[in-house]
C-alpha cells in the first residue's frame, strides 16, 4: 500500500510551459481522504513550492533546494547549508568563467548581483524569495545551495571544470541544460526522503517518486516505486521501476490515478 507519493517538478510534474493540470487538486483530495502523504521534491525554492500549490500547500510536504530545505507546509523541518569558506570558493571559481551566471540561495532568500539584474525574469521562474545585492558580502543568511546558470543552455561544457575545482565536502549536479547545483556532498532528495521516510515511520516500499534529471537519482533509488518520465535521461530510465508518459502528457497524474487510486 503506497502512503507516500514524491515528485520533482520541472521536466516531471510541470509541463514545458511550468504548469500542472488542475486535476491535480481534485486526485490531491483522494489521496489525503486516505492519508498519503505527497511530497514535492524540487531543486527550486521552498517559497516558490510552497506558493505555487496554494491554498493546499499546509497539506503538503516540501523537499526544496535539492533536499537542503525540508518544511510541512509553514513548519520548517530540517536545512542543510554550506560553511562560509566553500561559498567564497565557489564564488571565486565561477567568477572565472564571466559567462556564466550565480544564485546563492539561503534559508531566507535567494541572492543574486545587480549586474545580472537582466536576468530577473529567469530568477523568478525558480524563486519567489530573491534580493539583488551590490556584493556577496551584502548577504546576511545562511547559504544552502549556489545554482550556477548558462544563458546558452550548455551548462554541461563546464561541468568538470567545476567539479574538479570544488573543495573536498561539496559537489556539482546538474539540472538540465541550464543549471548546475553546488551544494554539501551528504544531501540530497534522496536523503531528504530518507528523513521524511524516518519521522513518518513509512517504508520504502510503501513510497513512490517520479524524475526526470540526474538530481533525481536519489530520490528514485529511496523507493520501490520508482518512475522515470518518458523524457527522463537514460540513466534515470535505467534505474527505475517503470516509465511513465512524459510531463507534456500528465504521467505523473496517470500513474498515480491508475496505481494508488485505481482509476482508469
Amino acid at each position: 500500500m503506497i502512503k507516500l507519493i514524491a515528485t520533482d517538478m520541472d521536466g516531471t510534474f510541470l509541463d514545458s510551459s511550468k504548469r500542472f493540470s488542475m486535476e491535480f487538486f481534485d486526485i490531491f483530495e483522494e489521496l489525503r481522504k486516505r492519508k498519503i502523504k505527497f511530497v514535492i521534491a524540487s531543486g527550486n525554492q521552498y517559497f516558490r513550492l510552497y506558493q505555487k500549490f496554494l491554498p493546499i500547500s499546509n497539506e503538503m510536504y516540501f523537499i526544496g533546494e535539492n533536499g537542503s530545505y525540508i518544511a510541512k507546509g509553514v513548519k520548517l523541518i530540517a536545512t542543510n547549508t554550506l560553511k562560509k569558506e566553500q561559498v567564497q570558493a565557489v564564488i571565486q571559481l565561477v567568477e572565472s568563467h564571466p559567462e556564466l551566471n550565480m544564485i546563492l540561495c539561503g534559508v531566507k532568500s535567494a541572492y543574486c548581483l545587480n549586474e545580472f539584474k537582466h536576468l530577473e525574469p529567469v530568477v523568478r521562474t525558480y524563486y519567489c524569495n530573491y534580493q539583488f545585492v551590490e556584493s556577496y558580502d551584502d548577504i546576511d543568511d545562511e547559504i544552502m545551495k549556489i545554482a550556477i546558470y548558462d544563458p546558452n543552455h550548455q551548462i554541461i561544457r563546464y561541468a568538470d571544470d567545476i567539479a574538479c575545482g570544488l573543495d573536498k565536502g561539496v559537489k556539482a549536479t546538474t539540472s538540465g541544460n541550464e543549471w548546475i547545483d553546488i551544494q554539501n556532498e551528504d544531501i540530497n532528495k534522496g536523503v531528504a526522503i530518507k528523513r521524511l521516510q524516518r519521522e513518518l515511520n513509512i517504508k520504502p516500499e510503501e513510497c513512490m517518486a517520479f524524475g526526470d534529471q540526474m538530481n533525481d537519482y536519489t530520490l528514485l533509488k529511496s523507493v520501490k516505486y520508482s518512475y522515470a518520465m518518458a523524457n527522463a535521461v537514460p540513466r534515470i530510465k535505467d534505474i527505475a521501476y517503470g516509465i511513465a508518459k512524459s510531463n507534456d502528457h500528465q504521467g505523473v497524474l496517470e500513474v498515480i490515478k491508475k496505481e494508488v487510486l485505481n482509476q482508469k
